[in-house]
């Protein structure tokens, strides 16, 4: 959906799914009309479907006062190869003595954690550079971009992960 978070509404009905910030690719009724200047149009390249992923991806959104190495303790060791971190607004996470996040991501991207960095917002850029935290993240190699779904982005950082090839802050079909 183009970075732009698209949120399940309604479990039960056809207009199941709602983008707050790009119109309707779609409307279901008894056919499909499709918004064709909506759908994504790759031209010159030949699709070509990825089957292989790794499944061990998780998605953490950071909560005021949790310790992560109470909540989360050794995830490399667990068999986890990727999460993707929810921060606050532009990329931010507590950063006080009492408060771990630094340290424990530290210790995980040594392991070989893969990060990506979110936004627990629906709208907006990441800017993580503008908060002592979300640098020091940047500065150990989490990697934050462009603004996509959380779905989205622990779909793409299981496809990243087996297919190296793929990198998180480039589009491959209209995700960014």
């Amino acid at each position: 959906m183009r970075g732009n978070r698209v949120r399940k509404v309604s479990a039960t009905i056809y207009s199941a799914f709602s983008s707050p910030s790009y119109p309707d690719l779609a409307h279901l009724g008894v056919g499909i009309d499709f918004n064709p200047q909506l759908l994504l149009n790759i031209t010159g390249k030949e699709y070509k479907p990825r089957f292989k992923i790794n499944p061990n991806v998780i998605r953490i959104s950071i909560i005021p006062g949790c310790d992560p190495h109470i909540a989360y303790e050794d995830l490399y060791g667990r068999g986890i190869r990727g999460i993707v971190l929810e921060a606050f607004g532009v990329g931010n996470m507590p950063n006080g003595d009492d408060l771990h996040w630094i340290p424990w991501l530290r210790d995980q991207r040594k392991k070989g954690l893969v990060v990506y960095l979110s936004s627990q917002c629906e709208r907006g850029t990441l800017h993580p550079e503008l908060y002592m935290a979300g640098s020091f993240a940047i500065e150990m190699g989490v990697q934050g971009g462009p603004m996509m779904s959380p779905e989205c982005a622990v779909v793409k950082l299981m496809l990243a992960l087996a297919n190296p090839d793929i990198e998180l802050t480039i589009p491959i079909a209209g995700e960014l």
